[in-house]
């Protein structure tokens, strides 16, 4: 068991490349410092992101609800047209990965497409065909999926899917975010370095 402290809490998995899968949002870029980018830009709020302590941002923000729902809207339909960078070294990883198998990524967002555009992007160094990219439109609708591919490990930002995917199996690793720093007995990696170290690239 291992519960946050504030630092990386990093296990010797031995991760097969073919046993893990990654959520997008949060973990493979940030978009949520996107969305306070546009948030200060265009609606002149000053928004400190380690202020967001929960995934319902929305009640530690001074935000109205409807300003809220026009950034998303841009951040889920339009994310390739902004230049948001993959998080540090998440290249890397999903390049090793494609390698032995295409990188299966599962998001609760409603449309793939938007993703699609932005790896071609941002990633152009991964081939199309090795990227699966599954939008389940609910965060309950990733579970199916990940049990039909047989993944044993999902890295995701989001506490409740995590205990949501324990509860059934499949082992959860937490993307340290500073909505998820509840204490929890997940492990948690604060970079793709991180992830990086979990994996066994010798095997699988």
């Amino acid at each position: 068991m291992v519960t946050f402290t504030g630092r990386s809490a990093i296990l010797t998995m031995d991760i097969l490349p073919h046993e893990i899968a990654f959520d997008f949002d949060g973990v493979v870029a940030n978009t949520f410092r996107l969305f306070i980018e546009i948030a200060r830009s265009d609606y002149n709020m000053d928004i400190d992101y380690e202020d967001i302590t929960t995934y319902e941002f929305l009640k530690v923000m001074d935000m109205r609800s409807e300003q809220a729902k026009e950034i998303i809207e841009r951040v889920t339909y339009s994310l390739h047209e902004f230049d948001l960078k993959p998080n540090a070294g998440a290249a890397d990883v999903l390049m090793r990965i494609s390698r032995n198998k295409p990188v299966l990524l599962v998001t609760a967002r409603p449309v793939v497409g938007p993703v699609e555009l932005w790896f071609e992007k941002n990633m152009p160094q991964i081939d199309a065909g090795s990227l699966d990219i599954m939008a389940t439109g609910d965060t309950a609708a990733k579970l199916p999926i990940l049990k039909e591919r047989e993944i044993s490990y999902f890295v995701d930002d989001r506490l409740d899917t995590c205990h949501l995917l324990a509860e059934q199996g499949i082992t959860p690793i937490v993307f340290d975010q500073p909505w998820n720093r509840q204490p929890h007995p997940f492990t948690v990696v604060k970079t793709w370095d991180d992830i990086s170290g979990l994996i066994d690239w010798n095997h699988g």
